[in-house]
């Protein structure tokens, strides 16, 4: 994601290649403190991508996240512009503090509305619908309490190829771009994309599986060829789910190539989620048995993030962290070259 002049004549800032991630933790006050904490310590050492999304911890991550940009710009007035926030929709979400239980939530918030009805959900979870992609927009920018979204993505919309025939898939993916141009046009948000969980990492034979070619192509139909705002992606990349940068799944020029290599020939950013996988990778010792890595000293953190965010055409690689003591263990690497994307892929073939 290099800096450039948007058409709504704002400088995209240059991305971290860390970001923090907001998605774990309860929905109290005292893990609100915690991520507040965080990020501020984050943007002190060089971190400027902050991710969360409407449904995680039921809203209250993107209030936090609200809080901390705000207590940063009273700060540091101009500070604003040199942060990317991301956020998600397309995932049913319940205010945790609206005093109703979910179901009733959902009854007067979105049916009763008709911003949504029965048949506009799959799985039980999730709409394309577009009266539900603005309000959703809508929400997140009140709980943020921010003019503007640098970053707004379409949460796992894959879930709908289980239930739908590709081209009715694409069609209702664009409707939502659609909105997202709006919303683009109105200044109130910057760039959007997808943020998926499977989409891109799936064979390319599986009927489920993402098609960047065509998700652009469903950009290009609604906003009139290349003055899209389709500009990023997110997945789960790291040393256990490594499909990114290593399955060819992704069709480019008549040929088979890796997620990776057809979002930079596409002009495509890419940020990776699960980076640390749940903190699951740091149990894997063979970890420490790489030379390439002994300058991380001890930090099995550090190792796992090192090898990821050195891939080739990865942007930034987010990490949930909410703990000021994580955020310096981990920020250190902004200091610190990485690897050569060859060496990162060596490694990450003898983990598997």
């Amino acid at each position: 994601m290099q800096p450039h002049q948007s058409s709504q004549n704002h400088v995209t800032p240059e991305p971290s290649s860390l970001g923090i991630g907001t998605y774990l933790g309860k929905e109290d006050d005292q893990t609100d403190a915690l991520y507040h904490d965080a990020i501020i310590e984050a943007v002190g050492r060089g971190c400027n991508v902050i991710d969360t999304a409407i449904n995680y911890r039921e809203m209250k991550s993107e209030r936090v996240v609200g809080r901390a940009v705000r207590c940063l710009m009273e700060k540091h007035p101009g500070i604003r512009k040199n942060l990317i926030v991301a956020t998600k929709g397309g995932f049913i979400p319940w205010d945790i503090d609206s005093g109703e239980e979910p179901s009733a939530y959902f009854q007067n918030r979105f049916l009763k509305k008709e911003i949504l009805n029965e048949t506009d959900v799959v799985q039980g979870c999730h709409s394309l619908k577009p009266e539900f992609i603005r309000e959703s927009v809508l929400m997140s920018l009140e709980n943020l309490g921010l003019e503007y979204l640098d970053i707004y993505y379409i949460h796992n919309p894959e879930m709908h190829l289980s239930e739908l025939p590709a081209s009715e898939f694409y069609r209702r993916l664009s409707r939502s771009f659609e909105v997202l141009e709006e919303f683009v046009q109105e200044g109130r948000i910057r760039r959007y994309g997808t943020a998926t969980w499977d989409g891109y990492r799936l064979d390319a034979s599986s009927a489920n599986r993402l098609s960047l070619r065509r998700v652009i192509q469903s950009a290009e139909a609604i906003a009139g060829g290349l003055r899209h705002h389709f500009r990023v992606v997110q997945l789960p990349i790291n040393i256990y789910m490594p499909e990114a940068p290593v399955l060819q799944n992704q069709e480019l020029g008549g040929t088979w190539v890796s997620l990776l290599r057809a979002a930079e020939e596409m002009g495509i950013s890419v940020m990776s989620s699960a980076t640390l996988f749940q903190t699951q990778v740091l149990k894997e010792n063979r970890l420490f048995s790489f030379q390439t890595l002994d300058n991380l000293g001890s930090s099995a953190a550090r190792r796992a993030l090192q090898i990821i965010r050195s891939l080739r055409g990865l942007t930034t690689s987010l990490v949930g962290m909410k703990t000021v003591k994580h955020v310096q263990e981990n920020l250190q690497l902004l200091e610190i070259s990485k690897l050569d994307t060859s060496e990162a892929l060596r490694v990450i073939s003898e983990l598997l």
